[in-house]
């Protein structure tokens, strides 16, 4: 697969810091305003309208994209499988373990899931590709296991129950993570098969509309009544932090490679922290700061790492695919 250099990479690093500010923007501050909000809801009419607003434009504007969506609606399926799966699972860990802990399993699963995925073979997937990457994805990896560790014994900032419900908590935050790298490269398949951001935005979220529409029917988040003004304005917010982000990581995924994206999407815990330290409104474990530490010197080496292989790329990703 040809490597993807200059301006193309660099834009794509971009957009991928655009998906880190706000997701960590969002996952402070938009939650703490939203908590008389059923999320179902919310989540139902951003993702629900921003997709009828990408397929009505990719209709209008590349109609082709959706008959060659339907021609391969098997990898469209996988990506709506992912995404659904990813979160529906990380939303279920984040209720059992410290959050900070919950989200850098889920993102640190990125890198770490996309070097196994390489070497099974799945093409969309890269091994490191000079020492600093290595490096990064050793000490990302260690800093998991110590997260892991410090949970299990007792020593994160929260825990909901005992032993069970640490490790049920670890292993959907990080097979959350595992299920959005399959997303990722569900979603550099369907761009090399020419589908485009627009047109993959809104076909990856059907079956995680359904899976929305069941959960706020069942009441699963249900909160009260809401007036519509303050419907309103959460949705507003909720185009700007949940919708655009995802589109952003979307836009990342045509203009650079998986592990780059993995790269620095695993910057974004440390930040999250950050935003809730000056927040005040989350304990802070010691441990659980140590952890995060590492694990952001990691992210750091490994995207490193990843700008000087898109200066210099390794000779064997220039072959013709």
């Amino acid at each position: 697969m040809r490597a993807l250099r200059g301006s193309n990479a660099y834009e794509g690093i971009i957009w991928c810091l655009i998906f880190v500010v706000l997701d960590a923007c969002q996952a402070v501050y938009l939650g703490a305003y939203l908590q008389e909000i059923d999320s179902f809801l919310l989540g139902g009419l951003v993702f629900g309208s921003a997709a009828v607003f990408c397929l009505c434009w990719s209709a209008i504007r590349t109609p082709h994209q959706l008959r060659l969506a339907c021609a391969e609606w098997q990898d469209v399926l996988g990506l709506n499988l992912t995404v659904t799966f990813g979160w529906l699972l990380y939303f279920f860990g984040v209720q059992l373990i410290e959050p900070a802990v919950a989200f850098t399993l889920f993102s640190g699963a990125i890198p770490v899931a996309t070097v196994a995925l390489s070497y099974l073979g799945v093409a969309e997937a890269e091994a490191p590709r000079n020492r600093s990457e290595w490096v990064g994805l050793g000490i990302i990896t260690s800093a998991l296991v110590f997260l892991a560790g410090i949970t299990l014994l007792g020593f994160s900032g929260f825990v909901r129950g005992e032993e069970t419900a640490a490790i049920s908590g670890l292993i959907a935050s990080f097979v959350g993570g595992v299920f959005i790298t399959g997303m990722l490269l569900y979603g550099q398949r369907l761009h090399r098969k020419g589908l485009g951001p627009t047109t993959q935005f809104g076909l990856r979220f059907p079956l995680f509309l359904g899976a929305t529409f069941v959960g706020y029917m069942l009441g699963l988040d249900a909160k009260g009544p809401v007036t519509w003004q303050d419907l309103l304005v959460a949705y507003a917010f909720g185009m700007l932090l949940l919708a655009f982000p995802i589109y952003a990581v979307q836009k990342a995924i045509s203009l650079t490679t998986s592990l780059t994206i993995a790269a620095v999407a695993s910057t974004a815990p440390l930040l999250i922290f950050v935003l809730q330290m000056i927040e005040g409104r989350v304990d802070v474990s010691l441990l659980t700061s140590a952890g995060l530490i590492v694990f952001f010197g990691g992210s750091l080496v490994s995207l490193s790492g990843a700008a000087a292989a898109i200066s210099k790329p390794h000779p064997d990703t220039n072959a013709a695919p």
